[in-house]
């Protein structure tokens, strides 16, 4: 299968007032990325409010993203894990039939205990199985409470449609055991904080929420790296880490639909239960995002 190797911003899904989804603002966005420096998008993510939007509201948004990528020739990666192996199945379908070159697939995750070496195993194979795509699987425990082991990820490698990772646990001594079984396994960081350690030890590329708004550094970043321009990579990764935090860990989707709009995309309001940003969290974030910019 070919690589899917890159650059890609789980972009985040805009609501209107209503707390409906905005189509016609996505489509805009939609254009944004595209003509950034990114090598696709991932559509819905944690950063896409997934867990808050229906099932029909993920496949009316997948509706709008699949052709604005197809024609420009930029990659479309379907979230479609659910709580079951069933829909799960029938998500990945569906995202298929639409153009996905590919779906994440975070793991169950409310039944915990039950959810061993062997539920873990049994579930992504089955969808595995039935996929015309090629999976990814989705490491973020801390969103799911569910940390996969280096032997859940090896046995599902042995998988020939499961064909990588984005692990958002940034657990580099994780990540290199398992490449060192499995160098052909794909992995991603799961933050832009993490990007340069990932690719020093065999990384793809990343699905960053940062990518939202700093593709342009990013790119610049990867590209240092393969350069073997290390130190000014360094440098580079450094510089973003601040922003990273404070529109992930620090403010979550309200801080990074905040910075979208602060940098000409629409971002718009986060689903309740989230709140909007205080007044000193945004000027934390004008602050980051003024040096950022200055990176470009």
């Amino acid at each position: 299968m070919a690589s899917l190797a890159g650059l890609y911003p789980p972009i985040p899904t805009p609501f209107d007032a209503e707390e409906r989804p905005a189509l016609d603002k996505l489509e805009a966005n939609l254009q944004y990325w595209v003509a950034q420096p990114l090598d696709g998008v991932v559509m819905p993510g944690s950063n896409s409010e997934a867990a808050f939007l229906t099932q029909a509201e993920r496949i009316a948004v997948w509706h709008v993203c699949a052709p604005i990528l197809r024609e420009a020739k930029k990659r479309f990666i379907a979230g479609t894990g659910a709580e079951t192996t069933a829909e799960t199945i029938e998500l990945t379908d569906i995202a298929a039939k639409l153009g996905a070159v590919a779906a994440l697939v975070l793991p169950p995750y409310f039944y915990k205990a039950s959810l061993t070496h062997d539920a873990l195993v049994a579930h992504y194979r089955a969808v595995a199985d039935a996929s015309p795509i090629p999976i990814l699987l989705y490491n973020v425990p801390a969103f799911t409470g569910i940390d996969f082991a280096l032997g859940t990820f090896l046995a599902l490698a042995e998988h020939p449609r499961i064909v990588g990772v984005k692990d958002s646990s940034s657990n580099v001594v994780k990540m290199v055991e398992l490449l060192a079984e499995r160098p052909d396994f794909e992995v991603f960081a799961g933050t832009g904080s993490a990007l340069l350690p990932f690719l020093s030890i065999g990384a793809v590329g990343g699905i960053m929420a940062l990518a939202n708004v700093a593709a342009v550094p990013l790119r610049g970043l990867m590209t240092l790296y393969q350069e073997g321009q290390r130190d000014e990579a360094r440098t580079l990764q450094q510089a973003l880490a601040g922003l990273n935090s404070a529109i992930t860990a620090r403010f979550g989707v309200s801080g990074l639909k905040y910075a979208m709009d602060q940098s000409g995309i629409y971002g718009g309001p986060a689903r309740r239960p989230l709140l909007p940003l205080n007044t000193t969290a945004r000027a934390e974030i004008d602050r980051l995002l003024t040096a950022v910019h200055s990176l470009a």
